[in-house]
């Protein structure tokens, strides 16, 4: 079951792992994620650092990608988890989750459509 915090892996490259960053039984059906990516000079997602202290399964200082987000139907995440390109993986701590959605509120990479979705969980 897909809720707020659940944690995947992408099985595709560049294998990226993602957060639902709401609960879709609170946002009619929808869910917002967003990626870890590896934190870089150039990146435009520098709000929110994470490294392995926040998530064991981190091997660097990466960076909440906001500005990759992804939206839609709940049901759409569960086909591609049964299609095999999502995997459901350890969940992140709640104290990190909580770090993730204030800093995504705050995020300009994150658009007031997106926020709306994070607001039902605040």
């Amino acid at each position: 079951m897909i809720r707020l915090g659940t944690t995947l892996r992408c099985n595709l490259p560049p294998r990226h792992i993602w957060v639902v960053l709401c609960d879709p039984a609170r946002t009619l059906g929808r869910i917002l994620m967003v990626n870890f990516t590896t934190l870089r000079e150039t990146s435009v997602d520098d709000l929110c650092i994470l490294d392995q202290s926040d998530y064991s399964l981190l091997t660097h200082k990466t960076t909440v990608a906001f500005s990759r987000h992804q939206s839609g139907e709940v049901t759409a995440l569960e086909e591609l988890i049964k299609r095999g390109e999502f995997s459901i993986i350890e969940p992140i701590g709640k104290t990190v989750l909580s770090k993730i959605v204030i800093a995504a509120m705050s995020s300009p990479q994150l658009p007031p459509a997106m926020k709306k979705l994070l607001a039902a969980e605040m």
